[in-house]
């Protein structure tokens, strides 16, 4: 994953956990700083033109379904990263250990 999808998993996770119902309130007292980090600047702004987040009062989610769907895919590839470092020390791992039992080490 680069540095742009980094920043927008980090933020559509974020904005996806924000309730939008009477707790909200409660919740922006409690967290104002995080909030208020995550709804302003460019990256909100690009989220926002590219249609990922809504800002109106009257929808029930900040991410939108589209938003979602992004975030969904960059969970997936943060995923299939994670499995593939897995898997290099794994194979780093096992051919130390085969070198060990050969006493090449």
């Amino acid at each position: 994953m680069n540095k742009i999808d980094r920043k927008r998993y980090s933020y559509l996770k974020v904005l996806s956990r924000i309730p939008r119902n009477d707790n909200l309130d409660k919740y922006k007292v409690n967290n104002i700083k995080n909030i208020k980090s995550y709804m302003e600047g460019t990256i909100w702004n690009e989220l926002h033109e590219l249609g990922y987040v809504n800002s109106s009062p009257s929808t029930k989610q900040i991410v939108t379904e589209k938003g979602m769907e992004l975030l969904r895919m960059l969970e997936d590839i943060r995923r299939k990263d994670l499995t593939l470092i897995a898997s290099v020390i794994a194979v780093i791992i096992s051919l130390v250990a085969l070198a060990t039992s050969m006493g090449w080490i």
